[in-house]
């Protein structure tokens, strides 16, 4: 990625000028590790982005570290419990934060990480394969309501963001799907693809290129407008499902970070969001940036937890 050093040393002038910069900018030396708590894919690569662009404006080293099981708990668990001294931190969905603590033998608290920023949102996209003969989301939910568990959900893996997007889908429709959890996106859409499951959930950039070449058809999007990466592919309320939700990404720190070492990270990653080269990366990858700073973050992730605290007890999770 070609990094705009005007753009660089304008926000680092910024920084500078900031009370507590000093402080946090002691405090940030020698590198700081960001871990993914998912295999290689889209949030992967928007963190990859993000590095040389956030190591650009913080003046340390920025890696990433992909550590990915269990939902996303263990790399959220490595995080929760690292110190609290700006040196490990985390990027992931919001349901890492505040759907995974509501689980079963959960590895940590809601409390136990805090939002600094959130970086993209984009809403899910529902897809069948191609062979199947619902022509629109109508259809498939009308068979699903006569025949239960008739219709399988394949999804990243049980109580991952994707599951939990397809069971409040399935609540707001009246319906009960067969859920199929595979260890990370990419296996659950080959399932889809070789008939082994029905229908798969998941960002527009996972699904679209399947879309594109006709092996899966897109029947509905989550998201309250359409996106214009799939312009064509009608809302669920559109659709007569009363659900909106989008999947939002961001930068989250173990609970007790030091309120100058936030606002360093939160706003070289507010620069980082706002930079050429971070908006023509999204482009590419089909992502939507959308910054927030962290305690705007923190009404969201109140809201998916209240949510899905009606949710979860109905799944029987373990």
């Amino acid at each position: 990625m070609r990094i705009d050093r005007r753009r660089v040393l304008g926000a680092a002038s910024l920084l500078a000028a900031w009370p507590g910069y000093s402080q946090a900018q002691s405090a940030l030396d020698g590198a700081a590790t960001i871990i993914v708590p998912y295999a290689p894919g889209v949030t992967d690569q928007e963190t990859r982005a993000l590095a040389p662009l956030l190591r650009a404006r913080l003046g340390q080293v920025v890696v990433v570290d992909n550590r990915a099981g269990a939902g996303g708990a263990i790399g959220g668990r490595a995080v929760a419990t690292a110190r609290p001294d700006g040196r490990t931190l985390l990027y992931a969905a919001a349901a890492v934060v505040s759907v995974l603590p509501l689980l079963p033998n959960a590895p940590y608290a809601f409390e136990d990480l805090v939002p600094l920023a959130r970086v993209t949102s984009n809403p899910h996209l529902l897809a069948i394969r191609a062979g199947l003969p619902y022509r629109d989301i109508g259809a498939m939910v009308a068979f699903a309501r006569a025949n239960p568990e008739r219709v399988v959900f394949a999804s990243s893996g049980a109580g991952t963001a994707v599951h939990l997007a397809g069971e409040a889908m399935a609540l707001a429709a009246g319906v009960k799907f067969l859920h199929a959890p595979f260890q990370g996106l990419n296996p659950a859409l080959t399932a889809v693809l070789g008939g082994h499951a029905d229908f798969v959930i998941g960002l527009p950039v996972a699904i679209m290129p399947a879309v594109q070449d006709g092996r899966l058809r897109a029947l509905a999007q989550f998201g309250e407008t359409r996106n214009p990466l799939a312009s064509e592919v009608p809302t669920l309320t559109e659709s007569g499902i009363p659900l909106a939700q989008t999947s939002d990404i961001g930068l989250f720190a173990p609970r007790g970070l030091p309120p100058a070492i936030s606002m360093a990270w939160t706003e070289a990653t507010r620069a980082a969001v706002a930079s050429a080269e971070f908006r023509e990366f999204a482009g590419r990858a089909q992502v939507s940036p959308a910054f927030l700073p962290g305690e705007d973050f923190g009404t969201i992730l109140q809201r998916e937890r209240a949510r899905y605290s009606a949710l979860i007890p109905l799944l029987n999770l373990t």
